[in-house]
């Protein structure tokens, strides 16, 4: 879009009813998605609590796979980036493990989605694209819900 880019960011799941769907199928996901570009949207962040999981069956896509696969449009990926635990355990006050980060990368140089939106992992340490960015993953740490309170 002329003077700012226009993001819009959706999920599949709602709060307190995690198996709702917006789209059952991807061409439902298409008919939601399609009128969106065609009015302007720029890119897309597609919101998930696991990015490594397929959307649909029969393709190994995630929804900012499916979303870029279908609009044409850059995608965001998010859901669990660097952490092995479900994000609904933080707010439980429950940690979560390292997770790789190596099945991102794959999905990244396959085109599957172009940029990745990082949320606990980040909480829990600022530097952590710089500390991978340098491949220093010796320096990164689980995440611990004490760190959410660096919000208040």
């Amino acid at each position: 879009s002329p003077g700012f880019p226009v993001i819009f960011r959706y999920s599949q799941w709602k709060q307190d009813a995690y198996d709702a769907r917006l789209a059952e199928t991807p061409q439902e996901l298409e008919a939601i998605l399609a009128p969106l570009a065609a009015a302007g949207v720029d890119a897309f962040h597609a919101s998930t609590r696991r990015y490594w999981l397929p959307e649909f069956e029969d393709s190994d896509l995630n929804l900012a796979g499916w979303t870029k696969k279908l609009t044409g449009r850059p995608a965001i990926t998010v859901g669990s980036v660097g952490l092995n635990g479900e994000f609904l355990k933080a707010f439980q006050g429950q940690g979560a493990e390292l997770g790789s980060i190596d099945n991102l990368l794959d999905r990244m140089e396959r085109d599957e989605f172009d940029l990745v939106a990082v949320g606990r992992a980040l909480l829990q340490d600022p530097n952590w694209a710089a500390k991978v960015l340098a491949g220093r993953f010796d320096e990164l740490a689980p995440y611990e819900p004490a760190s959410i309170q660096t919000l208040s």
